[in-house]
């Protein structure tokens, strides 16, 4: 809580202070209680997956905020831009960290390695941007090295080689689950963010290019050493097996410095799958976006271990065909209205 009031010191005016003050006290306060019997508005929710495996997750509520970056920006992309104003009718919970292989595992009884082998032995040919193959072919990958490309494989780890296609699936099963167990507010489900809820978490009331930086400072390594794990840092303390030129790979979920909010690893780590297929910014002012109807690639967010710095900031937008697995992005889980 210091930690947050700090913050807000330095980066607000005195005439906002008050206002943000209580709104952000209220709001820790409530995040600090926790439901067991089911969701609740304002309470962190322990979704409980199996006999010793929860997946917390923060109420994050309702409100208005700027999405996209400003020209003045450092790293900034075009896609970035028209900056809209994006209004969150209904709050939603989101997890507080990826979902690691722990909880992967508890869900669909797959580690990482059998996640691994059952995608490079599947001979389905999926349309990658209009060509047909299968996801090896598509990624390059030799089907019988799964070692070759997969770093450590912990439970503890947030959970990578993960397909939007199958984060979906995962959604799907636990609210089948959680409706079967009565434990599933009515006209919720257990799905993935819109990147718009995505980047609403991610700066929690922030409006600098990370959540730790004051509008118009430009990201550095300090400051983002603390909350996150890229390329530069990826390497420090890491063993076991490792990828790609830094023999580094994802690390342990939560171990970063949480958002005002109690998000961990929003930036940094893996990329983040989110609902939307990928399109332009609508600009103006709207209300609960889900991005264009249809498409080719979904949005993920995030940056990941293997990031350069200008990839490590809120606005950032990525894309990429929806059956891709790899070992740079990942999920977190949403439980939101449904759409």
């Amino acid at each position: 809580m210091k930690l947050i009031i700090n913050q807000i010191y330095k980066y607000y005016s005195p005439l906002a202070l008050t206002t943000i003050v209580l709104f952000v006290c209220g709001f820790a306060t409530a995040q600090n209680k926790t439901s067991t019997n089911g969701p609740a508005v304002g309470k962190v929710w322990d979704l409980p997956l199996s006999a010793n495996t929860a997946l917390p997750m923060s109420w994050i509520p309702p409100g208005t905020f700027i999405m996209g970056s400003p020209e003045t920006e450092k790293g900034r992309k075009a896609d970035e831009g028209p900056q809209t104003t994006v209004t969150l009718s209904k709050g939603y919970w989101l997890g507080k960290t990826e979902v690691t292989i722990g909880q992967w595992k508890a869900v669909t009884g797959l580690n990482l390695r059998d996640k691994v082998n059952k995608m490079l032995s599947d001979e389905t040919l999926y349309d990658f941007e209009g060509k047909k193959q299968t996801i090896r072919d598509y990624m390059h990958f030799d089907r019988n090295n799964p070692d070759k490309i997969m770093a450590n494989e912990d439970e503890d780890l947030p959970m990578y080689f993960v397909s939007w296609n199958e984060a979906m699936d995962f959604c799907h099963k636990l609210t089948v689950q959680e409706r079967a167990n009565g434990r599933l507010p009515a006209g919720y489900e257990y799905t993935l963010p819109t990147e718009a809820q995505w980047e609403y978490a991610c700066r929690a009331t922030t409006t600098g290019a990370t959540f730790v930086l004051a509008p118009n400072k430009d990201t550095n390594y300090a400051d983002l050493d603390a909350i996150a794990w890229y390329g530069k840092n990826s390497t420090s303390g890491y063993t076991g097996r490792g990828l790609g030129p830094t023999a580094a790979g994802p690390r342990k979920a939560g171990t970063k410095q949480p958002n005002n909010w109690g998000m961990q690893d929003m930036l940094g780590n893996l990329w983040e799958w989110c609902l939307d297929w990928y399109g332009p910014l609508p600009g103006g002012n709207v209300t609960d976006p889900a991005g264009p109807s249809t498409g080719t690639n979904r949005v993920n967010k995030g940056g990941s271990w293997g990031s350069g710095i200008n990839d490590e900031r809120s606005a950032n937008r990525a894309k990429n065909p929806p059956n891709e697995d790899s070992a740079w992005r990942g999920f977190r889980l949403a439980l939101s209205a449904v759409k």
